[in-house]
């Protein structure tokens, strides 16, 4: 289900998922999951946080950035590296639905088994559910 340039709504940048949209190093994972918030439902967990104003160059290279992660216990490679591609895909198709400024670490729920539709649904929600914990939680 690869979205083609043709499709309303979709702009070139959507159609790619360049280096400055992802979580790359091992210690923005790590403090995301330990300081960011944490929101969940049935198919996904996400931790979210802004981007520290040191990693970004101006407020217009904020756009949201997300990393995966899927561990070994989700299943073999064919079955983990489906859930990446459908994590990915969701987040760049949709990408009015994330908040500019945040970075997202995405894995499935323990347990989990989904398909893209469910996936797609999840990741926005759970956007709007993190952002808006983390602005309830911060004075």
């Amino acid at each position: 289900m690869k979205p083609t340039p043709a499709e309303p709504g979709l702009s070139q940048d959507a159609l790619t998922f360049p280096k400055s949209r992802r979580v790359r190093r091992p210690q923005e994972f790590t403090r995301l999951m330990r300081t960011g918030v944490c929101v969940a439902d049935d198919v996904l967990v996400m931790f979210a946080s802004p981007i520290r104003p040191r990693q970004r160059q101006s407020l217009a290279d904020a756009k949201a950035q997300l990393g995966i992660t899927i561990p070994k216990k989700v299943g073999n490679a064919v079955v983990r590296n489906r859930w990446k591609r459908w994590i990915r895909e969701s987040f760049r198709t949709q990408p009015s639905e994330f908040h500019d400024g945040w970075q997202y670490v995405v894995r499935p729920k323990k347990g989990a088994s989904a398909t893209y539709q469910a996936i797609r649904r999840s990741l926005p929600r759970l956007s709007r559910r993190a952002v808006k914990r983390y602005r309830q939680s911060t004075p």
